[in-house]
């Protein structure tokens, strides 16, 4: 038993991570963006947004194909509709 209480422990995190470093990269895909709205020629800081923007899209894709859709417009379900399906992305486990 103890091993299976580990098991969901990890998982936990592991969900908890993925939520946390999208949280990261959209802060700093946002926080860019500002930036470029003032700067919109620097080429440091839009090649750094691209990357970021990219991270995030990578991040986004692996916590839905892990733990399911992140929002309404993401449940994909063509049998049944998955938005309902628990945890939702802001359930604490």
């Amino acid at each position: 038993m103890p091993m299976e209480a580990t098991n969901v422990s990890a998982g936990t995190n592991d969900r908890a991570q993925a939520l946390k470093n999208i949280q990261a990269y959209n802060f700093a895909a946002c926080d860019l963006g500002l930036y470029l709205n003032t700067h919109p020629y620097d080429k440091r800081t839009l090649a750094i947004h691209a990357d970021v923007a990219a991270k995030l899209k990578e991040a986004k894709a692996e916590f839905q194909s892990r733990f399911g859709p992140l929002t309404s417009a993401d449940s994909t379900g063509a049998e049944a509709w998955q938005w309902n399906d628990d945890p939702w992305p802001w359930d604490a486990q």
